[in-house]
């Protein structure tokens, strides 16, 4: 349910430009919809699939223009943002870093929406590695924009649990449904002077990338805990992985299993029609939704993963996976 707010006739309404993408835009144009912000536009991806998602198609059904740039500096996009006469410009989850004379251009300047608690989790995914590092807490921040990328003033937070069944895709939707409304009342609450901006603490701040080939790698060696919080993390993409005969297998589902411990972490201890027991550094593990080099595993016993052969590394020499 969309939250209302009553506004007087007589009130002006503050002009925003909605830099946006996916479920983290249209949960933002959807907030400012229903408070007293006027939307003159949407920035959005240039992609083949532009019209089709649903921040396109909000902003179409309400008559607002959609721009798509290559580029940011584009003269004619430029130009054309210009004469929209923006008072902020706000930002929510744009895949480009907005150079100066977009900083520059709107009044009373750029708002960004961050998916976690700055200055923690700086960087473009902060969700994967809040799981991935066992967190219990994220968050949502809107922040100053500034050159230098999420270190601007913080303006406001909200906290947002970490649930143990959690992956980053249904983290980041948690955060996107909390992050939309909480960027909607800043840009309002700015607007009324009713924001005391917050330095962040460099002392208190990371950094996390996109993880890396090699950061999606399982290490048996790691606790049962540690690798069910990597799987879970980089479900659905990139997808945790390991390798089995050479070739390799992506994990998309993991959970800690009771049993007796295996003598060498990696070992397959047993399976079941869809799912393997595995021994780790600490404790045994349990997973599926398993693909072989991109090909979906129909079935365990048809790919050869058997009880007593070894995930890479194996000490006993390379299993073989049967054809299919």
């Amino acid at each position: 349910m969309r939250e209302m707010v009553s506004i007087p006739e007589s009130a002006p309404r503050v002009r925003v430009l909605l830099f946006g993408l996916y479920d983290l835009g249209l949960r933002a144009l959807e907030a400012m919809e229903a408070r007293t912000l006027d939307v003159v536009g949407i920035v959005t991806k240039a992609e083949p699939t532009l019209e089709a998602q649903p921040l396109v198609r909000l902003a179409r059904a309400t008559g607002r223009p959609v721009f798509a740039p290559e580029s940011m500096r584009d003269p004619e996009f430029l130009r054309r943002i210009r004469r929209l006469a923006p008072d902020f410009i706000a930002v929510a989850g744009f895949h480009k870093i907005l150079p100066r004379e977009l900083l520059r251009l709107p009044p009373r300047g750029v708002l960004n929406l961050h998916g976690s608690l700055l200055p923690q989790y700086r960087g473009p995914c902060p969700w994967k590695w809040a799981i991935l590092n066992g967190e219990k807490t994220i968050g949502a921040t809107v922040h100053v924009m500034t050159e230098e990328v999420d270190r601007g003033d913080i303006l406001a937070q909200q906290e947002v649990a970490i649930d143990p069944r959690d992956t980053s895709e249904s983290l980041f939707h948690k955060i996107c449904a909390v992050g939309g409304p909480l960027l909607a009342r800043t840009v309002e609450d700015v607007e009324a002077g009713r924001v005391d901006p917050r330095v962040q603490d460099p002392h208190r701040a990371s950094y996390y990338g996109v993880p890396t080939d090699e950061d999606c790698r399982i290490r048996w060696e790691w606790s049962a805990e540690r690798i069910r919080n990597r799987v879970r993390g980089l479900c659905p993409r990139p997808g945790a992985w390991t390798q089995y005969g050479g070739k390799r297998v992506r994990i998309r589902k993991a959970e800690p299993a009771e049993g007796p411990l295996g003598p060498v972490p990696g070992m397959i201890l047993g399976r079941s029609a869809d799912s393997l027991i595995v021994s780790t550094g600490r404790g045994n593990v349990s997973i599926g939704a398993l693909s072989i080099e991109g090909e979906e595993a129909y079935s365990l016993w048809a790919i050869g993963l058997v009880p007593g052969t070894f995930f890479d590394p194996s000490p006993v020499g390379e299993p073989h996976l049967k054809s299919t």
